[in-house]
């Protein structure tokens, strides 16, 4: 069985003030919809995703607003 690579993003981004969680979560839907890439959020803030692009650009935005950490798995 082979392995395929997974990129995990994990972000804190603070509850208050809400208008910064909430920038960001704006800042991420443009930057999906340009991208022409569909996405349901799980409200985990966790993203799975096999594209690493996507996953650097979520991690970049988080950065800008919070804490978030990007970490490359693989899965069996």
């Amino acid at each position: 069985m082979s392995e395929r690579v997974v990129w995990i993003v994990e972000y804190d981004i603070p509850v208050e003030p809400a208008s910064k969680r909430r920038a960001f979560y704006r800042a991420v839907h443009k930057e999906l919809k340009a991208k022409k890439i569909k996405w349901k959020w799980t409200g985990r803030s966790v993203i799975i995703t096999p594209k690493k692009e996507l996953a650097q650009t979520i991690h970049e935005l988080a950065k800008q607003y919070g804490e978030s950490h990007l970490y490359k798995a693989t899965k069996a």
